[in-house]
């Protein structure tokens, strides 16, 4: 079985016994499901996030743009299906993440700009996401590097 070794009659995964995320030995199947439910809690939280009518309706296309641009990525890096599963749910789950604390006043921010369009962005809400995306990508490209 490919990345087990025996010791002493017993087959042990490599990923264990290196210390690497067990991410590494979970199976396809459990990497489909995982981004299935990913795909969910996106679609359930950015309807929450997301106040504005016409922007909530756009956002159902996010599953699909990750689907097509991380299956690209992945076909032309030659990565197994666990690996751009992993990238994808790590996305999806991303975004929910970032906008969550900052939801009212990005909808406040809108509806002003709307009315003057001269306004800018709450600086606090571009910091907090700025902030929030370089830390959970770092994260996320950490556990991948790891994994590989």
């Amino acid at each position: 079985m490919p990345g087990m070794v025996g010791t002493g009659g017993q087959l042990r995964d490599h990923s264990i016994l290196l210390g690497l995320p067990m991410f590494l030995s979970l199976s396809t199947s459990v990497w489909v499901l995982i981004a299935a439910g990913a795909t969910v809690f996106n679609l359930a939280a950015m309807q929450w996030i997301i106040q504005i009518p016409k922007y909530r309706k756009r956002q159902f296309w996010m599953p699909v743009i990750g689907i097509v641009c991380l299956g690209t990525r992945g076909l032309a890096e030659h990565h197994t299906l666990p690996e751009t599963l992993f990238l994808y749910a790590a996305l999806l789950v991303m975004f929910p993440l970032i906008l969550a604390p900052v939801r009212g006043t990005i909808t406040r921010d809108y509806y002003r700009w709307v009315k003057d369009p001269t306004t800018k962005a709450s600086t606090g809400a571009v910091v907090w996401i700025a902030i929030s995306a370089t830390v959970l990508m770092t994260v996320t490209g950490v556990v991948y590097a790891a994994g590989v």
